[in-house]
């Protein structure tokens, strides 16, 4: 207390300046109109920026959160679609709950951390055991197939990336409904290749790619990607195709897991089939 004193008494000519100043400034903008309009003007323009910026700052700490509520969102919306549903008649003008049961389920996950520069490349979620997740379970963004669940614990789960050579997904062209198999060969994250579409298939550059809906991991119709190119050697029966990925694997951050509600029954048959 006694140095804040002393540093008051030490710089008192100061202050007083700064005083007289203040009273000065004061006294001319209240006794001259012009004067008073401009520092209205000035310090409602410099509030606004304060207030704006005080805003900006407050939103940007929100989003995380705000980004956590749209991915809830999302996947709850996507547990609504037609894709989502196992319907029981073939008409689906009319819904009515007892047509319908729902076949896939989602939940929101959040990348962290991820690889996409290597030749097999993983996804570390933090979805769990403790979550309901399981073994190959599918998981996709919000632009498209992300990879499949390999390994799970307690409260993560690691994904096989779609860039991994061990990586397969059936795949079909949204334009003639050809299905075919997808690869990645390494290099390039952005592309991959679709393989065993046949000679006699009719698509052009640009035709989406989906997901076919042959397997039990992921629905119709999720996007996977465009077709880039395409060449049929001499000699060959299938296409060598090219595509451009619908997801930037470098800019993963939110995701979401699969559930196929309807697995068990599905690979029971795939393994009485085999047996037979």
């Amino acid at each position: 207390m006694r140095n804040l004193i002393l540093f008051f008494i030490k710089n008192s000519f100061f202050f007083l300046f700064l005083l007289l100043e203040a009273l000065a400034f004061l006294l001319i903008v209240s006794n001259n109109s012009y004067q008073r309009s401009s520092f209205i003007s000035a310090s409602n323009g410099f509030t606004s920026n304060i207030l704006s910026f005080a805003s900006n700052t407050s939103d940007y700490f929100n989003l995380k959160e705000e980004n956590l509520k749209l991915s809830r969102e999302n996947a709850f919306l996507r547990s609504q679609l037609k894709e989502s549903n196992l319907w029981r008649n073939d008409s689906i003008k009319v819904v009515v709950d007892s047509n319908k049961e729902q076949m896939y389920s989602y939940q929101e996950a959040t990348v962290i951390n991820n690889s996409f520069q290597n030749r097999n490349n993983y996804i570390i979620l933090n979805k769990g055991s403790i979550n309901g997740v399981k073994t190959d379970m599918g998981v996709i963004s919000s632009h498209g197939v992300v990879g499949i669940v390999n390994s799970v614990s307690t409260h993560f789960c690691s994904v096989i990336s779609i860039l991994h050579k061990k990586s397969a997904i059936d795949a079909k062209i949204t334009s003639n409904g050809y299905t075919g198999t997808t690869y990645w060969p390494g290099g390039d994250y952005s592309s991959c290749k679709l393989k065993n579409i046949p000679s006699h298939a009719k698509f052009a550059i640009g035709d989406t790619i989906v997901t076919s809906g042959n397997s039990s991991i992921f629905p119709p119709q999720i996007p996977i990607g465009y077709i880039s190119k395409y060449k049929l050697n001499k000699g060959r029966n299938f296409y060598d195709i090219s595509f451009q990925f619908s997801t930037d694997y470098n800019k993963l951050d939110h995701v979401y897991i699969i559930n196929n509600l309807l697995s068990t029954e599905l690979n029971k048959i795939k393994e009485d089939n085999n047996e037979n």
